[in-house]
């Protein structure tokens, strides 16, 4: 049974620091059993990081986005209102995140009783400590991962990114690497429950991570990474700044190198075409859609 001090000892060995702002993909459960559940991760967090430290984590809420859009294919109309019915409206200060990864740690961040979120549908970010207003504040609707979103802010506070019985398919931050590489896939769109009875067009709409696992011998060959162990879980820790401007420069030189290889994949599969025509539009609604 790991103890919330035996958790802090292995996050501090691992080089987590007072003072910090962290952003957290963590999988609790692959750390082993724990003297206060998942809990203790957050407890441990924010003790080794003390006052001064920030922890930040995803909460992203997939379930606000129209279902009916299905990787670069429309659904039949009737099919397709019958299925934007069952979408919930978002409350972006309370929507549970989803439950699939980042899977359950971000809600019990969320639960925190000092803790902020941004107020995206879909893409926001729960944060606790001294910089939690910074990085969740003003979040903007288009582009949610790219400038001005809290990524790049974590990028201005010199953060770290930490992983924790995931791998860097999790590792978000890799978005802003693609958005300030200016790779043509990132003008995507997606669209997303606003209102009541509002459907709007958002730019920027991030898709497929799994390509995101190429990057992690190149960042431990570069000295990016700091690995060890918290409980029985692989975890990872790196400066954001690193690993984003590694990300840009391996995209300017191979703007597909961050897509997956399934073949199966419809987004990474129309992400190439529109990196190999930028002037190609997605198959999904590029239209603001707004029912009565």
């Amino acid at each position: 049974m790991w103890t919330e001090r035996q958790v802090a000892a292995n996050l501090q060995h691992l080089g987590v620091r007072a003072g910090m702002a962290v952003l957290v993909h963590a999988t609790p459960q692959a750390i082993g059993p724990m003297e206060a559940g998942s809990a203790t991760l957050l407890h441990a967090l924010l003790q080794v990081l003390g006052p001064e430290g920030t922890v930040l984590v995803p909460a992203f809420t997939p379930a606000h986005r129209d279902p009916a859009e299905r990787a670069g294919r429309l659904t039949p109309t009737g099919e397709a209102e019958r299925l934007r019915a069952t979408v919930p409206l978002c409350d972006g200060h309370t929507a549970p995140a989803d439950p699939q990864p980042p899977g359950e740690f971000p809600e019990i961040v969320q639960k925190h009783p000092q803790a902020r979120r941004s107020t995206h549908p879909i893409l926001s970010f729960v944060a606790i400590g001294a910089q939690a207003d910074f990085l969740t504040r003003q979040a903007p609707f288009h582009y949610p991962l790219g400038s001005e979103s809290p990524l790049a802010r974590l990028h201005q506070l010199n953060g770290y990114v930490l992983l924790i019985g995931t791998d860097h398919t999790a590792n978000v931050s890799l978005h802003l690497s693609e958005i300030w590489a200016n790779v043509p896939y990132i003008h995507r769109y997606a669209t997303v429950r606003t209102g009541e009875a509002t459907w709007t067009r958002m730019q920027g709409s991030p898709e497929c991570r799994r390509g995101f696992a190429r990057i992690e011998p190149l960042l431990r060959q570069s000295r990016i990474l700091r690995e060890g162990p918290v409980g029985d879980a692989k975890a990872q820790l790196m400066a954001q700044q690193q690993l984003v401007s590694m990300g840009v420069a391996l995209l300017q030189g191979e703007r597909s190198f961050l897509l997956c290889e399934d073949p199966d994949c419809a987004w990474c599969a129309l992400a190439r075409k529109m990196n190999a025509d930028p002037a190609t539009q997605t198959a999904l609604r590029a239209e603001e859609i707004e029912r009565p």
